[in-house]
């Protein structure tokens, strides 16, 4: 193999990198990302960014230097043609490859509709310089409609600034972070109360106002209307796989269908991979890592890492000495004082224990069955205790010899 092209220049596309150097790559290497930044780490954005206490130099990855590639910033790609092997770019040039990594991660779900000035998404660093140039200006009515993990790290963040911003979070379901189940959602919703964000819960919006020209109101289903100053939308990610369109790839959901080796699957033909094209990160839909309803998505940190590596070395071994992604990657976020931490797929139990703590408390572990089985474990402000749990759905993937039953981390 004597050309390497990564697509993508987040932490899975780095970490494969940085992979195929260490595993004695040393052809030609090329990293091609969409942003213009040298490539950074995102969970610290809805965080210590929006806060403040981290900037962009902090935040950059390690192992830049390492992949010793050709960087090609600013430009995305934009097609794929597998029978020529060339990546095509938005400038127009085209790049060869005999190992191409897909690792284009997610971007914001836009709000299903036109938006007026002033309703922002969160995914990158440019995006959070342009809410906080919001709040610096003065703003000082914020709506975040989303309550999942994006959006209350940054409501919390925003509370949290000192600087009198009033945040509205906005979900159409039950409670915030419902995906962890259990009492923890609930526990999230008392501390953003206590922390001074107001909650809409189970009503969704329905627009924006805006009678001069930029956002002044979020519509809900319930006829109220918000004030706002900036409205979030931060309803979810959407996998960056519009330029595989017509390429020939299986693309479930919209993400790129890949084995448990992490080779993407041709689309139409059962069983059949590409040998020479890997996927990592958040834009893979991988037969390794399910739940008992079949394979599980994920967009989360750990996950990206182990992905990007393992998907460089099985690139370098080929499909019949490459090895199967076998994780149990873990999870980690922090709002309103809180620490939240897990491991496995809590969300696909049915069954919740409270197993320390007492339900509803700011410490407490759940864990959760699927039929007897453990799946996954919950902890608020008792992260150690989560170590044995990751044990035990490690030595269950062993005994069973089956794929990783886990997520993996946000932040």
């Amino acid at each position: 193999m004597r050309e390497v092209v990564v697509v993508g220049a987040g932490l899975a596309g780095v970490r494969a990198g940085e992979a195929l150097r260490a595993r004695g790559f040393s052809g030609a290497l090329t990293v091609v990302s969409a942003e213009a930044e040298l490539p950074y780490d995102r969970p610290p954005l809805t965080k210590q960014v929006m806060a403040g206490t981290l900037t962009a130099d902090d935040i950059r990855l390690a192992g830049v230097a390492e992949c010793d590639a050709r960087w090609v910033r600013g430009t995305a790609a934009v097609g794929l043609d597998r029978e020529r092997r060339r990546v095509r770019l938005a400038d127009g040039a085209q790049l060869a490859y005999d190992g191409l990594v897909v690792a284009t991660g997610a971007q914001a779900r836009a709000w299903p509709g036109e938006v007026p000035a002033g309703v922002l998404t969160v995914r990158g660093l440019d995006d959070v310089r342009a809410l906080r140039a919001r709040i610096d200006g003065g703003a000082r009515e914020v709506v975040v409609v989303g309550a999942g993990f994006v959006g209350v790290e940054l409501a919390s963040s925003l509370v949290g600034l000192g600087l009198g911003v009033r945040v509205t979070l906005v979900e159409p379901f039950g409670s915030p972070l419902r995906v962890l189940g259990g009492t923890v959602p609930g526990v999230v919703a008392e501390a953003a109360r206590r922390a001074g964000v107001a909650l809409r819960l189970g009503t969704g919006v329905t627009g924006f106002a805006a009678r001069t020209g930029r956002v002044d109101g979020v519509e809900l289903a319930d006829g109220s209307v918000l004030p706002a100053e900036v409205a979030v939308v931060a309803i979810g990610m959407e996998p960056a796989t519009g330029w595989l369109r017509g390429a020939g790839l299986a693309l479930p959901a919209g993400r790129v269908h890949c084995d448990e080796r992490l080779f993407a699957r041709s689309a139409g033909v059962a069983g059949v991979v590409d040998p020479r094209v890997v996927v990592a990160g958040d834009v893979a839909r991988c037969d390794a890592v399910r739940s008992a309803d079949g394979p599980v998505p994920l967009e989360h940190w750990s996950n990206a890492a182990a992905q990007g590596e393992l998907a460089a070395r099985n690139l370098l071994a080929g499909p019949a000495k490459a090895e199967p992604y076998v994780h149990v990657p873990s999870f980690w976020t922090s709002a309103f004082g809180l620490r939240i931490k897990s491991v496995g797929l809590p969300g696909t139990g049915d069954r919740v224990v409270v197993e320390e703590g007492e339900p509803g408390a700011e410490k407490v572990v759940e864990a959760h069955y699927r039929r007897g089985r453990l799946v996954g474990a919950v902890s608020v402000n008792l992260g150690k205790r989560l170590a044995g749990y990751a044990r035990r759905l490690q030595e269950e993937q062993v005994s069973s010899g089956g794929p990783a039953a886990g997520g993996g981390p946000v932040g």
